[in-house]
Formats: structure tokens, C-alpha cells, sequence
């Protein structure tokens, strides 16, 4: 079902935090806003992996890598575990894993409100209203 403004608030909050964890980094938040939901990811590339397809529970394992256009590499990790779709990264990164399978891997134009939005990340690192280009490989999944 689609998520309250709370349920989304919180699905947001704990992506940042995780990803804030991981880096080390401080950053602003844009506004709670639901209909953020709704904003399409773009595919650039992907291939199709073997087994079953990721969906919202799994934990899954990849491995990805967090570009600026310019192909400026601003985030990465080899071996990511997380619970899909709960929050737990970044909504670009939620999106993207939905439906994949293992080995499988995808490449996505991810606009800001998917990640940091008008805040940037990482004093500037990501500057405020960028896409990001997201390399994605699952891993495994549970």
C-alpha cells in the first residue's frame, strides 16, 4: 500500500542515517514529502541475473557505487547487506534493487529527491539538486 507522510518520514530518515553512518558525513534534509514515492528512477543499463527477483522484506547483498554525471565517484561499498524496502538506504537505491536478481545488475539516473535533495551530501561532495548515477550488483539474496 502506499505509505503514510510518517511511514515515509521514517523510511527517508533511516536511509540518511544509514548512509551518514557509513561515510561519516553530516548533511541537511529536505522537507518530509510523500509524493517523493512517486518519482520515477531512470534505467540507463541493466542485465537480467539468475533466480528468483528481489522483493520488499528480502535482505539483500550488493555491491554499488555512487557516481556524480561527470563520473566523479562520490559513494561506494563492495559487500552492502540490507532489508529491502524498508528504509534502510536510500529510496533510488530501494528502487532499484526491487525486481532485480542475483548477479543481476543495473545502472540508474537517480534524481535528488531519491537521495539528498536541496541539502547535498558530504560538504559538497553531492552538491544540492544533482542526479546521481548509481552502479547496482546484487550480490545475494535472502
Amino acid at each position: 500500500g502506499v505509505a503514510t507522510a510518517e511511514e515515509w518520514g521514517m523510511r527517508t530518515l533511516g536511509g540518511l542515517l544509514l548512509l551518514l553512518c557509513l561515510s561519516g558525513a553530516q548533511v541537511g534534509c529536505d522537507p518530509i514529502n510523500p509524493t517523493v514515492r512517486e518519482m520515477p528512477i531512470s534505467y540507463i543499463s541493466e542485465t537480467a541475473g539468475i533466480g528468483r527477483p528481489a522483493k520488499a522484506g528480502d535482505i539483500v547483498t550488493i555491491k554499488y557505487r555512487l557516481t556524480l554525471p561527470d563520473g566523479s565517484e562520490v559513494l561506494s561499498d563492495d559487500e552492502h547487506r540490507f532489508q529491502l524496502a524498508t528504509g534502510s538506504v536510500i529510496a533510488g537505491i530501494d528502487d532499484a534493487v526491487l525486481g532485480m536478481k542475483k548477479r543481476g545488475t543495473r545502472v540508474i539516473d537517480c534524481p535528488p529527491q531519491k537521495h539528498w535533495g536541496r541539502g547535498g551530501y558530504g560538504n559538497g561532495a553531492i552538491p544540492p539538486d544533482t542526479h546521481l548515477i548509481i552502479h547496482i550488483e546484487v550480490l545475494d539474496i535472502d
